[in-house]
C-alpha cells in the first residue's frame, strides 16, 4: 500500500496513540468517489481512516458537516482528527453491518430497520435546515430547477448515450422534459428540508439497535422527499410491492410535513424518477468510463424501478417509450 508506514505515523499521532503501538491498516472497498477507507487497528479497537481527493469540494466539509450532525441528534460516527492540509481525517468505526447487510445483502429488506432509519431522518428533516442556516454551517448547492435539469441531463448523457448508446432525438428530448420539467421544478418549491443526498442501504450503519448516518458530505437543503426516495427505490435492494407500500405508509405518517397522503405520494414519486435518473447516470459513468464494472449489475433493478414509477406517475410517457426501445442491459 502506497505511503503505509506515513500514514500508520500519522495516525499514532492524530490518535495519541504510542510510537510502538502495533497498528494494522486494512483497505476498505467502498464506493465510486475520490476517498479511500482504511480500518485501522491495535488489536483492541479499530478506527476508521478517510483520505480523500480534490476532485470533490464537499470532501473537505466532512469532519464539520459530521459535528453539526451529533449536535442536532442525528447518529453519524464521531469525527476523532482532521488534517485538512493532508485530507486525511479519523473516526470512530462503527463496524461493517449497514442496512443492506442487515437485509440479506438486499435480498430481504429488514422492515423494522427501515423504519427506524426512516425515523432517523425525520429528525435530521425536521431540525436540519434551520439549524444549518443560524450556524452558518457551509454547504454544496442546494436543489433547485438546474440542479435537477443537471440530474436529467446526467441520466442522458451517461446512460442512454454511454450504456444504451441510444442518444435522444431533439424531439424526443423536448416531450420528455415537458413532462418531467414541471415536476422538478414542484419540488424544487419544497425545498425547507436539509437532505442526505445519498440516503440508501450502504450509507446506513446499524450498530447497537441504533442506525448511524455516514456519506454525508454532501448534504444539503432540499425536500425530504429526494431522501425517502433514494432509500425506498434503492436499487441495491429488492423490495416486494407489499414491503415497499408498507414503508411508504410509514414515511407519510413519520416524515409528512403538512401533505396529504396523495400528495406525499405524488411527491415521492417525483423524487424517485429524478433520483433513480440521477443513479443510473452514476452507474453508466462510474461502470463504463471508470471502469468500475460492478456498477453495472445495479442497472437492471434501477431502470424496473424507473419504469414503474414512470407507469404509476404518468409524467413522462415519452421516456417509458424510449425506454421500450433501448438495448437493456444484462
Amino acid at each position: 500500500m502506497e505511503n503505509e508506514s506515513a500514514l500508520l505515523a500519522a495516525s499514532r499521532r492524530a490518535l495519541g496513540l504510542s510510537v510502538d503501538a502495533p497498528l494494522t491498516l486494512t483497505p476498505i472497498l467502498q464506493g465510486g468517489s475520490d476517498r479511500q477507507f482504511f480500518r485501522l487497528a491495535d488489536g483492541a479497537q479499530s478506527w476508521i481512516v478517510m483520505r480523500y481527493g480534490v476532485d470533490k469540494r464537499e470532501n473537505a466539509r466532512f469532519a464539520d458537516i459530521g459535528g453539526f450532525l451529533q449536535g442536532i441528534g442525528v447518529g453519524v460516527p464521531e469525527i476523532l482528527s482532521h488534517d485538512a492540509t493532508a485530507r486525511t481525517l479519523w473516526m470512530e468505526d462503527l463496524g461493517a453491518v449497514d442496512l443492506f447487510a442487515a437485509s440479506a445483502g438486499g435480498a430481504a429488506p429488514d422492515l423494522a430497520l427501515y423504519e427506524l432509519t426512516i425515523s432517523a431522518g425525520a429528525v435530521l428533516h425536521r431540525r436540519g435546515w434551520d439549524a444549518a442556516r443560524r450556524t452558518g454551517l457551509p454547504l454544496m448547492p442546494g436543489f433547485d430547477e438546474s440542479l435537477y435539469a443537471w440530474e436529467r441531463d446526467y441520466f442522458y448523457r451517461e446512460f442512454l448515450d454511454t450504456v444504451c448508446h441510444r442518444p435522444l432525438t431533439v424531439a424526443e428530448r423536448d416531450a420528455i422534459e415537458a413532462g418531467l420539467a414541471p415536476a422538478a421544478a414542484a419540488l424544487a418549491r419544497r425545498n425547507g428540508d436539509l437532505v442526505h443526498r445519498d440516503f440508501q442501504s450502504q450509507n446506513i450503519i446499524i450498530r447497537g439497535g441504533r442506525v448511524f448516518f455516514i456519506d454525508f458530505q454532501g448534504l444539503r437543503r432540499g425536500t425530504r422527499h429526494y431522501d425517502l426516495a433514494s432509500l425506498l427505490f434503492d436499487p441495491y435492494v429488492q423490495f416486494r410491492a407489499a414491503d415497499r407500500e408498507r414503508l411508504i405508509e410509514f414515511a407519510f405518517h413519520a416524515a409528512a410535513d403538512g401533505e396529504t397522503a396523495d400528495e406525499f405520494r405524488h411527491h415521492l414519486r417525483a423524487a424517485a424518477v429524478q433520483r433513480l435518473m440521477q443513479a443510473l447516470g452514476a452507474y453508466g459513468m462510474l461502470g463504463v468510463n471508470r471502469g468500475k464494472t460492478e456498477f453495472l449489475r445495479h442497472i437492471p433493478r434501477a431502470l424496473g424501478n424507473l419504469r414503474a414509477v414512470l407507469t404509476v406517475s404518468g409524467t413522462a410517457p415519452a421516456l417509458l417509450a424510449v425506454l421500450d426501445s433501448v438495448r437493456r442491459p444484462a
